[in-house]
């Protein structure tokens, strides 16, 4: 399909645009990099880290079911093919926008009113979202400090 046929793809909402942008393996040589978009980031981090079911972050990202499974689909190949050809990967681009306090729960709101249901879901799905996250912060801690006693025992 040439550029500028089809239908334009619409934005996404993301919760943030991470710190480090770009991760190289041992070894690897410039130019031999994966170009991850910040919504199949935002994809792989809803479903796979959040364990998200995929209807609920498609809501959260504002796109249809199919959409957002086309996202998770090319995320998780472009990682995948990273982790086994050992490229770098980059992360950037793509079509969002990026998520702030009032505006979200605003968009939210909007969004829930045209499917038929209360402003004030929106609200609570955003606090299960966050306490999710938040769990899944909690646990990936608890790894690392197991990890950290055991490489302290392992010099005592």
């Amino acid at each position: 399909m040439s550029p500028g046929r089809g239908r334009r793809r619409g934005q996404r909402w993301i919760s943030e645009i991470p710190e480090k942008r770009r991760f190289d393996p041992e070894g690897a040589t410039s130019g031999e990099d994966v170009n991850l978009t910040l919504e199949e980031l935002e994809a792989i981090r809803l479903v796979d880290l959040l364990e998200l079911q995929q209807q609920e972050a498609a809501i959260y990202v504002g796109v249809s079911r199919k959409a957002f499974w086309n996202d998770l689909r090319s995320g998780r190949k472009k990682v995948a093919s990273a982790l086994v050809y050992g490229l770098g990967i980059r992360i950037g681009g793509g079509s969002y926008v990026l998520r702030e306090g009032a505006a979200d729960i605003g968009y939210a709101r909007e969004r829930n009113q045209e499917e038929g249901s209360a402003g004030h879901i929106a609200r609570d799905d955003q606090i299960s979202l966050l306490e999710r996250e938040i769990l899944a912060i909690e646990e990936r801690l608890d790894r690392i400090r197991s990890r950290i006693e055991a490489l302290r025992e392992k010099n005592d």
